[in-house]
């Protein structure tokens, strides 16, 4: 999901602040924010239909977070604006 790797996409910005919005998880952006950004563009495009059992395994990463500040910044300020 995206054409460079650490780089963040919008799709992957969304994702992760859909998850932190809606689940309380904050995904790494690299690995897990473009999986989980996967799995919604998999859900639109109706790969995964309702009803279907589906599983995105988070298995840590946060720390990494630290490492990419730039993302870290877009993904603080994205969730601070939510109405």
């Amino acid at each position: 999901m995206g054409e460079a790797y650490g780089i963040l996409h919008a799709p992957v910005l969304d994702a992760i602040t859909t998850v932190a919005r809606t689940e309380g998880i904050v995904l790494y952006p690299v690995y897990t924010g473009r999986a989980a950004a996967g799995l919604m563009a998999a859900v639109r495009d109706g790969s995964i239909r309702p009803g279907e059992r589906t599983v995105l395994s988070h298995t840590g990463g946060l720390p990494g977070l630290f490492g990419h500040a730039e993302a870290a910044h877009r993904i603080g300020r994205t969730l601070r604006t939510y109405p």
